[in-house]
Formats: structure tokens, sequence, C-alpha cells
């Protein structure tokens, strides 16, 4: 198989913010992806499903929080090679939230959580290892960041390139 040949996954990651605080997902420990990690709430695109109207869903099912497309803001591009079965293309989005309100349906083996962004660089956390290159730089509005990483067979990144888009 050569290289065009190989398997990707869209998805989204959605960040949703409220009164300074993200709302992140800590995975469980018994999860086969990112075990103990944290990580926006999101998922795979369906088939046929753009990757705003992926959000808006995915927003509703893992948060209970309905969004429309005026409070979402593209905050990265990201490409994810190694490290998983899949390649990965996400799009990251950082939406402003009405409450702290949450529900916690299609999660119940992990813990959400609303954190401000010192907590999450605090080392009490293990994030995701692509956020370490890229969250800092969405939520400081520094442009639209564009990520691409090679990731190693612990799901760390290797070697990555990173431009922005005013």
């Amino acid at each position: 198989m050569d290289q065009y040949e190989k398997y990707s996954q869209r998805s989204v990651t959605i960040f949703l913010h409220h009164q300074g605080k993200y709302l992140f997902i800590k995975r469980s420990m018994t999860k086969k992806i990112d075990p103990g990690r944290l990580n926006g709430i999101g998922g795979r695109c369906e088939s046929g499903e753009d990757f705003v109207s992926t959000a808006i869903r995915e927003t509703a099912e893992e948060s209970g929080q309905i969004i429309t497309t005026d409070q979402i803001r593209l905050g990265g591009v990201v490409t994810l090679e190694g490290g998983y079965p899949t390649d990965w293309s996400m799009c990251f989005f950082i939406v402003e939230a009405n409450s702290f309100e949450v529900t916690d349906e299609e999660t119940n083996d992990s813990e959400l959580l609303w954190l401000t962004p010192d907590e999450i660089f605090s080392g009490k956390y293990e994030l995701v290892d692509d956020l370490n290159y890229c969250f800092k730089d969405m939520i400081s509005n520094k442009g639209i960041v564009f990520l691409s990483a090679k990731l190693d067979e612990n799901q760390k990144v290797v070697y990555h390139t990173k431009n922005y888009l005013k």
C-alpha cells in the first residue's frame, strides 16, 4: 500500500469556552485511545457530513449544549500521521458556550472538566500530545493554526510543522 492508499479518519475537536474556562474530557484509563489524557470533546465525521455539522452534532451529543454556527470559531486544522491505527485529519473549534451546564450521557466512562488554561498546563493533567503544540496558540487568537505532526507508537509528537493564517 502506498502513502495515498492509507486510510485517514476525519474528525472534530471542540473546546467549549465559558467565563475563562474550557471544557475537556478526561478519558477513562480503560479507553483504548488516549487513556487518562485530556482532550476536547468531539468525534468522527459521519459519511457525507462536513466538519461544522459534525461539531454541532458532537457538541450536543457529548455535552448536551446546543450550539449554532455563530458561536463557532475555527481554531486549527490538524493532521496526524502514525501513532494510531489510522491517520487523522481534524478541525479544532473554539465555541463560546452559554453556560457551564453539561450532560455526560455519551461520556459515562470518562470525566468532563471545566478548566482554566493555567489548570490545563499545571502538570496535573496529561494532554493528548498534539494539544501541547497548538492549544495555547488557538486560545490566544494568534490565528488559525495549521499543524501537521508525525507520532510515535505512544502517540507522542516526534516531528511537526506549524503555520498560521490571520
